[in-house]
């Protein structure tokens, strides 16, 4: 989430209770009065979503047998259907790194690289939403699901969330997973959904299930998540045009792969 106050303050790069806290605090009514979440992406209006296609989002490459034979990613995912293998890799993910938007170590978008900085490793090393939802699609591709980080933007761009979409087979049907906060959402009837009929919730005053919530090994913060995670960040959609090693390994902002393609919707 992309709030200015989040790196004004040093402790909330090292303590997660100063973190918690501080997620805790957000004034989520005043945010979404600011900027309220709207039916369409807005970002159309203003600029053209460049066109992808899956398999540009989905490819295997020599970072994903990196990935597969540095972490056993194969002895993670043993389940038999693809739901229960993503649940699998998104609990093994959200056991083993810290979640913390207010960040300030620039990482690559290499899944490589992220997961050697937080890996194992304490708080200190904690990941923001991005590098979280980039370094899950890879691990998920690395095991034979598709699946591609999306960028979740408030309707006047203020504010940002990543999550990430995944091809559920048995289902047919592309699922939302949330890597940052270990969870994933469902109707009131305990259906997985798409993070469009997540918006569409939302746009009829009512609001997905959220399944396995942890912010860190606890249970707080669940309406700041709903309301200023999800619901402020719901507006706009998009994903990167393809998932190469091109452009992912720069540190410097202007050069990184940039989140401005289309959600593609074939299977």
């Amino acid at each position: 989430m992309n709030i200015k106050a989040y790196f004004t303050s040093l402790p909330l790069q090292k303590n997660p209770k100063k973190y918690e806290q501080f997620v805790n605090n957000l004034d989520y009514k005043k945010l979404l009065a600011e900027d309220p979440f709207c039916a369409k992406d807005k970002f159309f209006n203003d600029q053209d979503l460049i066109a992808t296609d899956l398999e540009k989002t989905t490819v295997y490459f020599e970072l994903h047998r990196q990935l597969g034979d540095k972490y056993h990613l194969s002895d993670i995912a043993t389940a038999e259907t693809d739901f229960e293998k993503v649940l699998q890799v998104l609990h093994w993910l959200t056991e083993h790194t810290f979640y913390n938007g207010a960040q300030m170590h620039m990482l690559t978008d290499n899944t490589v690289d992220i997961l050697q900085y937080a890996f194992g490793k304490s708080f200190k090393n904690a990941i923001n939403c991005r590098a979280k939802a980039i370094a899950f699609a890879d691990c998920l591709v690395t095991v034979g699901i598709k699946a591609y980080p999306v960028c979740m933007m408030s309707t006047a761009f203020k504010n940002c969330h990543f999550t990430c979409r995944a091809y559920i087979s048995e289902l047919d049907k592309w699922c939302v997973f949330d890597p940052s906060f270990g969870c994933w959402f469902s109707d009131e009837n305990g259906n997985p959904i798409d993070i469009f009929e997540m918006r569409e919730l939302f746009l009829v005053g009512s609001e997905p299930v959220v399944n396995g919530y942890n912010f860190n090994g606890t249970a707080q913060c669940q309406d700041v998540y709903m309301n200023a995670f999800l619901k402020m960040c719901i507006s706009n959609l998009s994903t990167w045009q393809d998932n190469s090693m091109d452009r992912r390994d720069s540190k410097k902002i202007p050069d990184r792969k940039q989140f401005n393609a289309k959600l593609p919707d074939l299977v």
